[in-house]
């Protein structure tokens, strides 16, 4: 099969109580903030958050993409190992991103997790971003993959 150098962006599901009109708020407390359900083998190129306000406070935001080998699963997630982004004071409209993933392959059945692992705190706390994933998807049989099953 013929494979395209093209980048894809997957949008995030956003995860209820993290989020509001300009994104995801930085200066909640540290959880799992998004996830990027994977529906088609690709390779991942680079993690990406967009900032939409700027980030500020005592501390600033800290945020991981984690690798799932299953949906839903903790067992065997990755620590960073798709992104670890440093949004430090960051202004809004830049885009902040890491390419320590890059390279790594993802099915279908796995997901990536946005995780605020350091929330922004003391004065003048703030901060909110949007994150995506930019992948070159690989085509594949579908019937090649483990976890997918056809029905009938």
């Amino acid at each position: 099969m013929l494979r395209s150098d093209l980048l894809v962006e997957l949008q995030p599901h956003l995860l209820v109580g993290y989020d509001d009109d300009d994104g995801i708020d930085c200066d909640q407390a540290a959880a799992d903030v998004a996830r990027f359900l994977i529906t088609r083998k690709c390779e991942v190129v680079r993690a990406v958050a967009v900032v939409t306000e700027t980030c500020a406070g005592g501390v600033t935001p800290v945020v991981d993409f984690d690798s799932r080998a299953t949906v839903g699963s903790d067992t065997g997630r990755g620590s960073a190992d798709i992104g670890h982004l440093v949004l430090s004071t960051t202004a809004a409209g830049t885009n902040m991103y890491d390419e320590v993933g890059q390279g790594t392959v993802l099915e279908p059945g796995e997901e990536v997790v946005v995780q605020l692992t350091t929330a922004a705190s003391g004065a003048s706390k703030g901060g909110h971003f949007m994150p995506y994933l930019q992948v070159k998807i690989i085509p594949e049989t579908q019937a090649n993959l483990a976890d997918t099953t056809e029905t009938a």
